[in-house]
């Protein structure tokens, strides 16, 4: 997966969610995501995409990521989660993507 030319700030996100920095999650939700889902790993890759770009489409507007934390906060308990499985998804595919450039 390459750089987001027209989501800088999504841009940024998912290169800190590759170091393990995921400022706009609570961790509880982090967590909450993973026990109560799907297999991550049968998530189809548009499927996130899709839904990471949605929701980020709604909360780019606020100024600062707490703000940006209390919409998420403020999305249906499903969608957050969602948000947040499909997020991690992101990260692990710019994660391999990096990983296969350097071989």
């Amino acid at each position: 997966m390459r750089k987001l030319q027209d989501d800088p700030g999504l841009d940024q996100l998912l290169e800190s969610g590759k170091s393990g920095f995921f400022p706009l999650f609570y961790q509880d939700w982090i967590v909450e995501s993973f026990n109560n889902s799907i297999n991550i790993t049968s998530m189809p890759f548009s499927r996130a995409v899709e839904t990471v770009h949605r929701v980020y489409k709604q909360i780019e507007g606020h100024p600062t990521l707490e703000k940006k934390k209390f919409a998420i906060q403020a999305l249906a308990e499903p969608e957050r989660k969602d948000f947040v499985l499909s997020f991690m998804k992101m990260v692990e595919y710019r994660s391999l993507d990096t990983l296969r450039d350097l071989h």
